[in-house]
């Protein structure tokens, strides 16, 4: 299945060094035995266990600009050679292109975004587009309309409307979108508890099938459904429940 996103931003909290991460494939390692009479009866030593390779990985967070026109504060995570470029050479506050893939972090409700490439921009951070700064495309199948997987969200009604009218459960689509994570501070006996919460926020899709057996589409005639994003007036009073904050 397709799972692709392209984002642009400047590195925020970055970490300072490089970790070690185990990999589960085993390195060979070979040992040389001792030469022993063949009429002996001793059993021969057994080798060593394989030890693990280990590649460094690194985290960091990116300040995104999303196409409302807000800003958001994405995870960001990479490993082995492009972990160890990154931490080289990009430094704090610095514009780079991201391009990999998204996963949900375990036991959490936040999206990271899984680096396989980067590039540096020489460009400043206010002069990011809008349209191409935050760029999420996903090929699934509609397992729940209302609470699909990945958590996905629709805000334009117009594009509510027409995936009420075209999509049902089981059908495949390509969900084009962009990435977005909250800050939710909340007080619990005294102490603050931080909550991140992704979301996926769709802009358009293309019904390309359906999981059923008795259902064949046709596929020379594909429609693409896309709304344009409303931008975020900002001289209103910003909802709590929606504020983004930079990861502290």
């Amino acid at each position: 299945m397709l799972n692709k996103i392209k984002i642009i931003g400047k590195i925020v909290n970055k970490d300072k060094e490089l970790n070690e991460k185990k990999k589960d494939d085993m390195a060979e390692v070979s040992e040389t035995m001792p030469e022993t009479d063949e009429s002996s009866t001793e059993a021969k030593p057994e080798s060593k266990p394989a030890e693990k390779r280990r590649e460094p990985f690194f985290h960091f967070n990116l300040f995104v600009p999303v196409p409302s026109g807000s800003l958001t504060v994405l995870r960001c995570i990479s490993q082995g050679e492009i972990a160890a470029r990154i931490n080289k050479e990009v430094r704090e506050q610095e514009v780079i292109e991201v391009r990999g893939y998204l996963r949900n972090e375990k036991d959490s409700r936040q999206i990271l975004v899984r680096v396989v490439e980067f590039d540096k921009l020489d460009i400043s951070f206010e002069k990011i587009s809008l349209e191409n700064s935050n760029q999420v495309r996903l090929l699934g199948k509609i397992v729940r309309v209302r609470s699909p997987l990945f958590f996905c969200r629709i805000n334009e009604k117009e594009l509510v409307d027409e995936f009420n009218e075209k999509l049902q459960k089981g059908d495949v689509i390509l969900l084009e979108g962009f990435l977005q994570t909250q800050k939710i501070v909340e007080e619990e006996e005294g102490e603050k508890k931080i909550t991140r919460i992704s979301s996926i926020i769709a802009y358009g899709f293309t019904l390309l099938d359906s999981d059923s057996a008795d259902i064949f589409r046709p596929l020379d005639n594909l429609t693409r459904v896309v709304k344009s994003i409303r931008k975020i007036d900002f001289s209103k009073p910003k909802p709590k429940a929606t504020a983004d904050e930079p990861v502290e």
